[in-house]
């Protein structure tokens, strides 16, 4: 291979070997033998392929919508990390200082205490 794939590439190969193995083919099959399967010439393939390659272009700022989202997921991942590593430390100090034990016993001498009337 002269150059590396682009990540668009290597997902549209993937996607396609899929589509051949859920349409039982076999992930090597010609594109004759395709188009044949599929009741079309092998030149009415090849104008389809065309077709939707020239359709297949990205509208203008989606890989920069992309990218916006995609550093925006990453930060909130790491304040989501953050959170959570405070809220073990806090469950932590919790259990450290018996503060269950000393929620119940208030809890218990609030019930105990005798109603007022009126």
């Amino acid at each position: 291979m002269s150059e590396p794939l682009t990540s668009e590439q290597v997902a549209i190969i993937i996607r396609a070997r899929r589509l051949l193995k859920e349409k039982g083919f076999a992930p090597d099959t010609d594109v004759k033998t395709l188009c044949r399967q599929v009741g079309v010439s092998r030149k009415t393939g090849y104008q389809w392929e065309k077709r939707l390659d020239g359709g297949f272009q990205q509208p203008p700022g989606l890989r920069e919508d992309f990218e916006r989202l995609k550093a925006e997921h990453e930060r909130l991942k790491q304040a989501f990390a953050d959170m959570r590593w405070e809220n073990q430390g806090r469950k932590i100090a919790w259990e450290i200082h018996d503060v269950d034990a000393l929620l119940a016993e208030k809890k218990s001498t609030m019930a105990k205490a005798p109603k007022k009337k009126r």
